[in-house]
């Protein structure tokens, strides 16, 4: 296989142990492919190294929550600090979506008061307006704010993480 090969569902599997830069993942209509990077502390536990972007944060034309959440699952390609494939995990968005959505409304409700210079990533919990360095104009406001993308935060991968290893610690 080779970087330009396209992956489908049925080869996933084909993907552990193969280097993430050599594979490029389609886009899917049902769930977001993430391939995330972990590190692995000394104790053996792992914990994500990188935020996962879902959306870039348009101020003066924001994407409904049901728009950014039309994929209610997450297909995790996890690989470690070398770029090989270790895992592939599916988690289901949907079983958090009351927190996700109260992040969502904190993002909206900032940027309709005028204040998206104000916002931090620690307003929320899972769901993160992650900052950029270019400032734009945003609506109510004359301050300029950082242009921002919608995020899944790495407190909420290693949410992820921690209870797919409880499930299959659970199973062994």
């Amino acid at each position: 296989m080779t970087k330009t090969d396209l992956i489908n569902m049925d080869s996933f599997e084909a993907l552990i142990g193969r280097n993430i830069d050599e594979v490029t993942l389609n886009e899917s209509k049902t769930f977001f492919i993430a391939p995330l990077k972990y590190s692995t502390k000394v104790c053996g536990r792992r914990y994500p190294s990188d935020k996962f972007k879902i959306a870039d944060l348009d101020y003066f034309d924001l994407i409904s929550f049901s728009q950014l959440f039309e994929k209610e699952s997450i297909l995790i390609v996890w690989h470690d600090e070398t770029g090989l494939i270790t895992d592939l995990e599916i988690y289901h968005l949907s079983n958090d979506f009351d927190i996700l959505f109260e992040d969502y409304c904190i993002i909206k409700n900032a940027i309709d008061n005028g204040d998206a210079h104000i916002l931090r990533e620690g307003d929320t919990r899972f769901l993160g307006a992650s900052r950029l360095d270019e400032k734009v104009p945003q609506p109510k406001s004359d301050k300029l704010a950082n242009k921002r993308q919608f995020v899944l935060k790495k407190k909420y991968l290693q949410k992820i993480i921690n209870e797919i290893q409880i499930k299959t610690n659970y199973f062994i």
